[in-house]
């Protein structure tokens, strides 16, 4: 399985626990992966903070490098900036033709509910800004900051 398939399969396992259980078993998931698999984001900011979250995602190695994805990231007088220009999980979905999850939550949402919860917990506060179309729908472009409490 490569990681085009695990995306694929990432969206469609969204799509079908909220068609089956509702929204908030999708929740439920999102924070299970976030307490059980962001182990290494956990690390990073208990050690580093904010330099922690840029090596996560903007380091050498980091996941948004190694996704490919077209953004900015920046760490400026407490404050952590990134743009996701274009995401490549959103990009991958549009390129096979399939639909991206969208119903009460959406297929970005997950950022936000993997991500916030590692953050909180060392007193960082994290807030995204999704790019929607006029449906609704994540559009694969998004902004989101985190600074101390």
């Amino acid at each position: 399985m490569t990681v085009y398939n695990f995306i694929e399969i990432y969206n469609e396992t969204f799509k079908y626990i909220e068609k089956e259980y509702g929204a908030e078993a999708v929740k439920d998931l999102w924070q299970t992966i976030s307490a059980q698999w962001c182990v290494h984001l956990d690390d990073l900011v208990r050690e580093k903070g904010l330099e922690g979250m840029v090596e996560y995602w903007a380091g050498n190695g980091g996941t948004l490098g190694r996704e490919k994805a077209v953004y900015e990231i920046s760490l400026q007088d407490g404050v952590l900036a990134g743009i996701m220009h274009k995401c490549p999980s959103v990009g991958e979905l549009i390129e096979r033709n399939r639909k991206i999850y969208h119903g009460e939550l959406n297929y970005c949402n997950h950022c936000l509910a993997l991500y916030g919860p590692v953050a909180n917990r060392y007193s960082f506060e994290m807030l995204w800004n999704i790019d929607t179309d006029e449906a609704g729908r994540c559009t694969g472009k998004c902004s989101w900051t985190s600074y101390k409490k």
